[in-house]
């Protein structure tokens, strides 16, 4: 008995040793639900400690990583043979100061109740093949989500591959992948640097708790085509009539799901589902284009096969470069029910010419089109469902010319237009009007400025029309006066693009979330 004692003793100090942090506790009581914050009410002064100590070590890779080509000058000039009792010296310390915070810590938490009863409740959900403990356990505790395994596999026949770019000569691709990932990658995604992350930890587990206390968000790790995990959770609401729609979010260059566009959805009653590109937060990888093609793919068989939402009410919303994502899964599945691109662009290109300096134009090119080839307006293009495109006036971000008119997702709803209603959008007057309103914020006035009494009847008598075409609308507009084929350039523009007040990061006000027109609506 005793010897069996001591086995289970040290099964468990080892689990403790190699078990993930755990942040809190979740106690479903009644009448109220509650839960218990370990890092502060729980956690050893020791755990705590050697804690900071192991981030502190993180920083090392980084710091580094930065710091090489000095370091790499300075060996090269004073030779190596200068360094090597730094080096051992330097590796020795940190080796010894990793393995003593881990035994320490690990010791800490075995004389922790609250851990251990976490740790062996992990491990048996780990073990189980039940779906349902696996949730239990999940909306119990939040944890270092990277230690878990994933709940859902997606299987794609074809995962995307950027083609583009690969005329680089092999002898510069190293050099490309490393601009692209030491500057590239900072500057594009900044949420999946270390320092981002760990800046961010606090608000993400406030957020995160509040989701899923507040929400009964269910949380899952999907593991993508090319073995990428991605972080996500869902919220159902679909015991009310808006919530039988899904609606699934795609952060900013710099956005998590835990304090992002998640909640706007959400408070206006839908079923949302939300994720964290790769390399953010607790989703592996690197947020390169195939990469982030293959998430969005992977998250949305999850909501269709797991979650059981069929396409037709599926909704897709993207902020910022989140729109790729967003654009890519509507040009790969058109059924989805519609698409909301909010404060996005049609090609990162023209952006990141403006913003990077002249003589490295051709470097830039290069690596945007291998490893960041975000074109939007290529995959909308596949896409005929209906569509909102929300613009920030004073968005400062997408503008190439710090004004609206240099705003990128101008380009991106002109895209749109011309591919659905070519006879009436490639038209030259049409075409000037066009412009002129997307130079103006103030939709009276550009209702001022159209020529002749505004006649929504009109609008609707030719959507009427030519909606039993093959494919319709190409032909909207043909055999008009003028005057009325702006008119219903105006109506449809209206119905595409909603004009929102403030710059690019501030929040969306809820007023502005509403389902893209469809034009059936209209008939």
């Amino acid at each position: 008995y005793q010897r069996r004692v001591r086995v289970n003793c040290l099964s468990t100090l080892l689990k403790c040793l190699n078990g993930p942090r755990l942040y809190h506790v979740f106690r479903f009581l009644d009448p109220s639900d509650t839960y218990i914050n370990y890092n502060s009410m729980q956690r050893s002064l020791v755990e705590k400690w050697c804690d900071v100590l192991q981030d502190s070590l993180g920083w090392l890779p980084t710091i580094i990583q930065y710091l090489s080509p000095f370091i790499m000058y300075s060996v090269y000039k004073n030779g190596l043979e200068s360094y090597i009792g730094v080096i051992r010296v330097s590796a020795l310390s940190i080796v010894s100061l990793y393995i003593i915070s881990y035994v320490l810590r690990g010791t800490a938490r075995f004389f922790t109740p609250t851990y251990v009863e976490f740790i062996m409740s992990y491990h048996g959900a780990l073990a189980s093949d039940d779906k349902e403990v696996r949730r239990k356990f999940m909306s119990s505790y939040d944890f270092d989500f990277s230690c878990w395994t994933p709940d859902y596999t997606a299987t794609l026949e074809a995962p995307y591959k950027n083609v583009v770019g690969e005329d680089i000569p092999f002898v510069f691709r190293l050099f490309y992948y490393v601009m692209a990932t030491w500057v590239g990658k900072p500057l594009a995604y900044p949420g999946s640097t270390y320092l981002l992350n760990a800046i961010m930890r606090s608000p993400l587990d406030s957020g995160r708790v509040e989701l899923l206390m507040g929400g009964k968000g269910i949380r899952c790790k999907i593991l993508t085509s090319d073995k990428n995990e991605i972080d996500s959770i869902f919220v159902d609401n679909r015991h009310k009539e808006s919530g039988k729609q899904l609606v699934i979010t795609s952060e900013g260059n710099a956005g998590f799901y835990e304090v992002g566009t998640f909640e706007i959805p959400k408070k206006a009653g839908y079923s949302v589902l939300g994720w964290n590109h790769p390399g953010f937060g607790y989703s592996t990888g690197l947020p390169f284009v195939e990469a982030d093609a293959n998430a969005i793919e992977s998250v949305f068989q999850y909501a269709v096969e797991e979650l059981k939402f069929s396409p037709e009410d599926i909704i897709v919303y993207g902020w910022s470069i989140g729109g790729y994502p967003t654009s890519y899964i509507a040009g790969a599945h058109p059924e989805i029910g519609g698409v909301i691109i909010d404060a996005s662009f049609d090609d990162i290109v023209p952006l990141a010419l403006n913003h990077m300096p002249a003589f490295l134009d051709s470097v830039t090119l290069k690596c945007c089109r291998r490893y960041f080839n975000l074109q939007n307006t290529q995959h909308m293009s596949k896409y005929l469902g209906p569509v909102r495109i929300i613009r920030r006036n004073n968005d400062e971000i997408i503008s190439t010319t710090g004004h609206c008119s240099g705003n990128r997702g101008n380009h991106l709803l002109i895209s749109i237009l011309e591919s659905r209603y070519p006879a009436l959008y490639t038209d030259p007057v049409v075409r000037s009007y066009l412009m002129d309103w997307l130079d103006t914020v103030n939709p009276a006035a550009r209702r001022m400025g159209l020529p002749g009494e505004y006649d929504n009847r009109l609008c609707k008598k030719q959507l009427e029309q030519q909606e039993e075409s093959h494919p319709p609308f190409l032909k909207l507009g043909n055999g008009l006066e003028d005057a009325d084929r702006i008119m219903l350039a105006y109506y449809i523009f209206s119905k595409y693009l909603t004009d929102c007040e403030g710059g690019h990061n501030n929040p969306l006000p809820q007023k502005y979330f509403k389902l893209p027109w469809k034009e059936a609506d209209e008939l």
